[in-house]
């Protein structure tokens, strides 16, 4: 659990796990090109990922993005929140970046299917509710986390850009999935993004050509990695990663036709 402040808005960043997977099982095109990240990689070739979600309270509202992997992957989720002080309770509104199961893993109570955040309305991209609703099997965990609060008139379907409260804006940002969007955050100060899957590890935000095996639409991925990236380090924007080195807050600096991501320093 980690906590920054933009302005009078505060994020905090909420591990839920960490796991590192074959960089060439992430990045299954990249050939010889993973050689030059060897300081991103274990000795087994394999990157770090976390699992983190956001919290975001601005007083007008209290927002969760993303509910991270879930007890079955030993998520810490509602550890880090206790940490962090917040009631369950007391989150008003909870937002999917999009609907893969490891960012839906603490939707509902095992026991009995409840939702775990009782008083939250909860917020989903239509396109990644078209797409993953239509698939033969639908994935497990789309059927136990999403289909169940849809069926418990709990969910909300969202497209193009939607104001969640007078701070924190969705924008679309498709290719890792149809519907895959992210969360502005407009403050007095420099202004904040919550980036989700847009960009996996350090090694795509230097190379954000690259693509990965987790994208639906590759080409149109790449395409949103590039253009999110070069606003993002336009506009200093801090940005809270979904999947980049736990904590996941930083930024990205382009400068020489290159780009790289900054983990920020300072914390509140």
């Amino acid at each position: 659990m980690e906590k920054r402040k933009i302005g009078s808005v505060e994020i905090v960043a909420l591990v839920d796990t960490v796991q590192t997977f074959q960089a060439s099982a992430v990045y299954p095109e990249a050939d010889d090109a993973l050689g030059q990240f060897s300081d991103y990689l274990d000795a087994d070739g394999g990157v770090e990922l976390a699992f983190t979600s956001f919290l975001i309270n601005d007083g007008d509202a209290v927002i969760l993005v993303d509910t991270g992997f879930g007890p079955e992957n030993g998520g810490q989720l509602r550890a880090e929140l206790a940490e962090a002080g917040v009631n369950e309770a007391g989150i008003t509104t909870v937002v999917f970046t999009h609907l893969h199961g490891d960012h839906t893993g603490w939707n509902v109570d095992r026991a009995d299917g409840s939702p775990l955040f009782p008083n939250a309305r909860y917020l989903a991209p239509q396109a990644d509710w078209d797409h993953f609703s239509s698939q033969d099997p639908r994935p497990p965990s789309f059927v136990r986390d999403i289909e169940s609060l849809r069926g418990a008139g709990r969910l909300e379907l969202i497209e193009g850009e939607t104001p969640l409260s007078r701070s924190v804006t969705t924008l679309p940002t498709p290719g890792h999935t149809p519907g895959h969007m992210s969360m502005v955050i407009a403050s007095t100060d420099r202004p904040g993004f919550i980036l989700g899957d847009v960009v996996l590890t350090r090694i795509d935000s230097e190379m954000p050509t690259l693509t990965n095996s987790f994208d639906t639409d590759s080409d149109l991925a790449t395409a949103t990695r590039a253009k999110v990236i070069e606003r993002l380090a336009a506009d200093a924007s801090l940005v809270g990663a979904s999947h980049i080195q736990a904590p996941g807050f930083g930024r990205f600096h382009a400068s020489n036709n290159e780009t790289r991501w900054v983990p920020a320093r300072f914390r509140v």
